[in-house]
This record gives structure tokens, sequence and C-alpha cells, in this order.
């Protein structure tokens, strides 16, 4: 006999470089059993280990013999060892032992969905988790953003739905703490209070499917306006290039520039530009997404490019070489 009372869960949501969700699972089992099985799938780095001792615990993986969608998931066979070792479960005038195990293990298809980009002032940018919960489960919630990051509150996020047999319904959750570790925040989130009372037998029902969905967005909002500082910084480094490359092709375009002049051009370009590029990295390194990243990308490094060939050309301009070349 095998009975999975409740589970727990914590997520650790990852954006960059790769999109996936590190999850930890608390799994309060009544069983029998010194062998039994668990089905997962698109996972890596799965460990399991006994809850009360932190110990590993030994497993052997097979695919599930069913065809079709589910042929994914991977049926984990578990060794549970001496259950003699483990507590007689509560209530119980069997041999039922209360076993507790932690599964810890990265979902590699996460399901985040990119949130439609607005242009509006209030969470411009970020993405929508939906996760999956099958079984009973516990009232509380912890979820680890990525840096930069923070959890909508709303009237749909987050938020906790099931569905038992043909029935339909919505749990409220509520953020009861946060915590901050190494520049991620970690949400505790709570069903509320009413919703657990009422809907408790629901909860406990080894035959309900849960689906937890929220939102998330970056905390910084100026994010947003990368890709138009981009395409400022781009036209405010060309203004000069076009006139500039004509002189230096064919002296049909008369720059007399002296010394001052040529360094009130070059230092506000300089000063806007790489400070520009400064931030945007530093966001990316924090993981920031950047609404239109890759033109952004490559924007930035046209006008650096740009800047540079200002550079040349105007110490062309200049210096004037060519005067000492015609003289030849």
């Amino acid at each position: 006999m095998l009975i999975k009372e409740q589970s727990s869960w914590c997520f650790e949501d990852r954006i960059s470089p790769t999109k996936g969700r590190l999850i930890l699972e608390v799994m309060d089992l009544y069983t029998d059993q010194q062998f039994i099985d668990i089905h997962l799938k698109n996972f890596l780095k799965l460990n399991i280990k006994r809850g009360d001792l932190n110990t590993n615990l030994p497993f052997i993986a097979s695919p599930l013999s069913n065809s079709g969608e589910e042929s994914s998931i991977i049926v984990l066979t578990v060794n549970l060892g001496d259950l003699n070792t483990y507590p007689k479960a509560m209530d119980s005038n069997n041999d039922l032992r209360h076993v507790k195990l932690e599964l810890e293990y990265l979902n590699i298809k996460p399901g985040f969905e990119k949130k439609p980009f607005q242009l509006r002032w209030r969470n411009p940018t970020g993405y929508i988790s939906t996760t999956r919960i099958d079984g009973p489960t516990q009232h509380e919630y912890s979820i680890m953003l990525p840096k930069g990051m923070k959890l909508d509150k709303t009237k749909s996020s987050p938020l906790l739905y099931y569905i038992l047999l043909s029935t339909v319904g919505e749990l409220q959750l509520t953020i009861k703490y946060v915590e901050k570790i190494e520049g991620n925040e970690i949400y505790h989130l709570l069903i509320n209070e009413k919703d657990y009372e009422e809907q408790f037998e629901i909860l406990k029902n080894p035959e309900v499917t849960f689906y937890l969905t929220y939102s998330v967005s970056n905390k910084s909002i100026y994010i947003i306006l990368f890709p138009v500082f981009s395409v400022m910084m781009l036209t405010f480094a060309s203004t000069l290039f076009i006139p500039a490359l004509t002189q230096f092709l064919t002296a049909s375009v008369v720059l007399t520039l002296n010394l001052i002049e040529f360094f009130s051009i070059l230092i506000p370009q300089t000063i806007v530009l790489f400070p520009f590029t400064y931030y945007y990295i530093d966001s990316r390194r924090r993981d920031f997404e950047v609404p239109f990243n890759r033109f952004t990308e490559y924007v930035i490094l046209l006008s650096i490019l740009v800047l540079l060939l200002n550079i040349i050309l105007l110490s062309a301009t200049y210096l004037k070489p060519f005067n000492i070349i015609h003289m030849f």
C-alpha cells in the first residue's frame, strides 16, 4: 500500500543563460513497501533523500510502458531501506510507515511564457509561469525569482487552480513573507485561510490536480528605455559620421575644426554612450530581461563602431594627412 498524504513545494526560477526551474518537493507518504514508484518527466540532476536523516536513497529509472504523450514520463523505483527505521503512520492500526522524501531536480521545460510587451510604465516585461502539481498539497509554496525580478500581485497572480473530476475551482494565494538571498527574492505564499478551510477535502484528495500560476516582472522599469535610448545613441553618433565620411572620401564637405571643437564633439558622444553601455551590460549581468534585447545589442555595437569611426575621421580631418599625400 502506498498513500501520498501531502507534498510541499519550493521553486527556483532560472531564465539566464537557459530557462529552467529547480524544484524541491518534500513528500509525505504512508507505505508498507520497501520499494515505491515515483513518476517524473523533463528532469535533470535528480537527487532523492530521506527527509528525517538527510541521506540519499538509491533508485532505478525506467520508461513508462504506456505510449503516446505519457511515454516521456520516467518511473523511478526508490529503495526506502529497512521500513522499521521509519516512524509509524498516525492513526494507523497496521504496518504503515510515515516516509518523508525530498526530491530535488531541475525541470528543463518550466513552461515560462513571455509576457506580451506593452509600452506602459507598470510591469512592461517579464514572464508568466504555470506549474502542474499532482496529488494532495500543503498550504504553503515558496518561489525564488531570478535577480532583478518581482512577483506581480494581481487578481490572477499568484493563483492556484484545481481540477477534480468535473469540478474546477481556484484558491487565492497570499504573499506572507519575502526574503532576499544573494540578490534573489524568495516569496512565501499561503493559501487563503478561508479557502483552505472550505476546500480542505479537495486539497487532500489523491485524485486532484493543481495549477500554480503567477506573473513575474522586472523590478526596475527603466530597462524598457534601453531599446529607445540605443536608437537615440546611434542617431546621435551618426549626426557627424556622414559629413565626416564625405569630407574624408571626397573633400566635398569642408570641416574646419580646431582642437577645442574636435573634443567638444567627441567627448559628449563618449560621455553618453559608454555609461549607457555599462548600465546595459550590468542589467544583463543581473538577469534583467531587456525588451528587444538582440536588437538593442546590435544597435549598441553599431553605435560604438560609429563612434570609433568618428574619432578616426575627425582625427584625419584635424591632422589633414591627405594634404601631405596630395603634395606628392
